[in-house]
């Protein structure tokens, strides 16, 4: 355990520093970011206990795998919820249920009384913003890859639009979701 005040470190150098195996940097990105993984996972699976196990397996694989983080290519809370997703995606995949989450068809992210310390709220009305003002075209995309679960050639399949065009929403509408969200989580 190192001797600095991790509560005055950005989450960049926080991931720097459970690189270097230091707990309290994790505990630090736990106490920043659970909140709002956990509010995604909950959008995702609607069930409270598996979305706490994944928030949880999400911790672990951050113990390990905070060095494939790149700083170059996105802020960490998107780093974090890019793989609380995927490790939410791969588990709707194994049981085969993914299809019913995508029948869902709200864009708004909720809080959940499990967690819930009045800090996150303001993020979470940010995200809302920022993704119903999203071009629709690439807010339904967005949508059916991170909250209906759906790969991008699902996605493909069930707009019958081709992969490529896909692709480019995703990327375009994560884009302007980065853009919106700089500096306001």
């Amino acid at each position: 355990m190192s001797n600095h005040p991790t509560t005055e470190l950005d989450d960049v150098e926080l991931m720097r520093l459970v690189t270097e195996h230091d707990a309290s940097a994790l505990a630090m990105l736990y106490a920043r970011h659970s909140t709002i993984i956990y509010s995604v996972l909950m959008q995702m699976l609607g069930d409270p206990s598996e979305s706490q196990d994944i928030l949880h397996d999400v911790f672990l694989k951050i113990q390990h795998k905070a060095s494939a983080y790149n700083s170059a290519l996105g802020r960490p809370v998107a780093w974090l919820l890019t793989l609380a997703r995927n490790t939410a995606l791969d588990k709707l995949r194994r049981h085969s249920t993914h299809r019913r989450y995508v029948e869902k068809n709200t864009l708004a992210v909720e809080p959940t009384p499990q967690i819930n310390d009045g800090l996150h709220f303001d993020e979470i009305e940010q995200i809302n913003h920022c993704v119903g003002s999203l071009p629709e075209d690439q807010k339904t995309t967005v949508h059916l890859a991170y909250f209906g679960g759906l790969t991008q050639q699902e996605i493909s399949d069930k707009l019958a639009q081709p992969l490529g065009t896909i692709k480019a929403r995703i990327r375009r509408g994560l884009l302007k979701l980065r853009d919106c969200l700089e500096g306001k989580l």
